[in-house]
């Protein structure tokens, strides 16, 4: 179970800050381990150059293809500590056993200029930025397309004990039970169609009304 911790300061900073741009938003991309939120975020990143990653901060070690800066920054627990001492980040949790934060400044990048920001996150994490963004914040679980093809791509990590497989494949049962409570559900089949789906997305929730400047209409 992860531990959210919410730095208020920051929260009330971020909200000031959003209130001078109403076209920003967040994506939040949610859903349990291996299901392939990366990924799909991944192609986003790739297909539209106007959607931002929040470059989060995590004491997990890097997976092959990450790279340090772009897809997280990897530190050690002490570095992370230090970091959290400091108030620098807008909110961190503990999951399966690796601490994971965002700091106020890559926040902040991600939404300047009424950017679109994204980022994945666990099940627990996303009752959290919900708080935090509230009706800024757009939430999309990802689901696979059957529990066996979730362990298929849990196996192909190769880099978890038996052990530690089996307790992500318990949670991701009672994960997935939370699907209902997002705003949309993204079913990964065939990578190219989530990253299609979840693009279709951001581009429906950039013309919603309240995100719309409507002034030079006189509206």
């Amino acid at each position: 179970m992860a531990r959210i911790k919410l730095k208020k300061t920051n929260v009330e900073r971020i909200r000031q800050k959003l209130s001078d741009s109403p076209a920003a938003f967040a994506v939040v991309v949610v859903g349990p381990s291996g299901v392939g939120k990366t990924s799909i975020c991944q192609g986003v990143l790739r297909a539209d150059s106007s959607v931002r990653r929040c470059v989060t901060t995590t004491t997990r070690p890097p997976r092959g293809g990450e790279i340090e800066g772009v897809a997280r920054h990897f530190v050690t627990v002490a570095q992370f500590e230090t970091t959290q001492k400091r108030g620098d980040f807008l909110e961190s949790a503990e999951v399966h056993g690796h601490l994971y934060g965002a700091t106020f400044d890559a926040v902040a990048k991600a939404l300047s200029n009424g950017q679109v920001m994204l980022m994945d996150v666990d099940v627990q994490g996303v009752a959290t930025w919900k708080k935090v963004l509230g009706d800024r914040c757009v939430t999309v679980f990802v689901v696979p397309p059957s529990l066996d093809v979730l362990a298929e791509r849990l196996n192909a990590r190769q880099s978890e004990s038996t052990s530690a497989f089996r307790l992500r494949m318990e949670n991701a049962v009672s994960e997935l039970a939370q699907a209902k409570n997002s705003d949309y559900v993204v079913v990964n089949d065939k990578l190219e169609q989530a990253i299609a789906d979840l693009l279709a997305i951001i581009h429906a929730e950039r013309q919603r009304t309240r995100r719309m400047c409507l002034r030079g209409l006189g509206l």
